[in-house]
């Protein structure tokens, strides 16, 4: 058996580039990770700039008196203005929750902030949007899944 002896030199030039290769590893996660951020901090502004025309549609001076006879009597006790307002609200809130679950799906909200939302949702809100009828418009469909599967896991639906 022959031996192999191998420089000092060869060693150094071996360990750079193992460094370099590892430099190069974490430069690709970091850029990785900061493309999702920046993905997710584009939705969110997305997003916020469409809540907040809703929000200017809906706040009024008596916005809780309106919310309150939506949820005490029904949309049928409401006029058409009292009606949008309520729907604005909703709406609102909807591309909240939506917002929440892109930024849970990309890894930058934990999952009992989700499962908060998902409470939320099953004991009322998801109710009320159906007598709006604001749930077909519930985005993604991987959102919308998971709401269904929180109801039926709940027994309300």
């Amino acid at each position: 058996m022959m031996k192999v002896k191998v420089s000092f030199d060869t060693w150094l030039q071996l360990l750079g580039m193992l460094g370099v290769l590892g430099g190069l590893v974490a430069l690709i996660i970091e850029l990785n990770q900061s493309q999702k951020l920046s993905q997710a901090n584009a939705y969110q502004i997305r997003i916020s700039e469409i809540q907040e025309a809703q929000r200017e549609l809906a706040l009024s001076e008596d916005l809780a008196e309106i919310l309150q006879k939506f949820n005490s009597e029904g949309v049928e006790s409401l006029t058409a203005g009292e009606k949008s307002r309520v729907v604005a609200w909703h709406s609102a809130i909807q591309w909240r929750m939506q917002g929440q679950f892109y930024q849970y799906e990309q890894g930058f909200l934990e999952e009992a902030a989700l499962q908060r939302t998902l409470d939320d949702l099953a004991n009322g809100i998801y109710e009320r949007w159906e007598e709006l009828g604001l749930t077909d418009r519930i985005q993604p469909v991987d959102w919308k899944n998971k709401i269904i599967e929180r109801l039926n896991k709940n027994e309300k639906y």
